[in-house]
């Protein structure tokens, strides 16, 4: 499974900011990722989960529902699958019609597989957390800080 967080959703997240951010090496400059994330992330709704995708389906499952997020208040359970986001999938083709849907403030409908029935759950998205934002961007950073130090000791 790859770890995904969802800034609807990154999360998300996440690119972790863009659609759901997973891991993997990022190219850009310390400083100018760093103001990329912020930027993306003020301005993304936030869902309040994160995700698990199967690297053998693609399916994406809720692996942990943020306390006190518009998935909790809304019902979204550990274990049911994401799907779509106002009948858009999670798909690196609808990654522009995804931008366009996560807006703080945006009421959403989330489609849902919880013990193989779909179902719709309402919500509205929220600016995302700060401690969560820094938690996030904290997370990448460290990945910066690796890259470089490998990079240094083979110099």
């Amino acid at each position: 499974m790859t770890k995904y967080f969802i800034s609807v959703s990154l999360a998300i997240l996440l690119a972790l900011p863009a659609l759901a951010g997973e891991h993997k090496k990022c190219d850009m400059p310390v400083h100018d990722c760093l103001n990329s994330m912020v930027v993306k992330l003020k301005s993304t709704g936030f869902i309040g989960v994160e995700l698990d995708k199967s690297k053998k389906t693609g399916v994406l499952s809720i692996s942990k529902v943020i306390k006190g997020s518009p998935a909790e208040k809304a019902g979204i359970q550990i274990g049911d699958e994401l799907l779509a986001i106002n009948g858009i999938s999670f798909d690196k083709k609808n990654h522009e019609a995804m931008s366009k849907v996560k807006v703080p403030g945006k009421q959403v409908t989330c489609a849902i597989k919880r013990n193989g029935a779909k179902r719709e759950i309402k919500l509205t998205l929220v600016p995302m957390p700060a401690d969560l934002m820094a938690k996030y961007i904290g997370e990448h950073m460290m990945q910066h800080a690796k890259q470089d130090a490998a990079l240094a000791a083979k110099k």
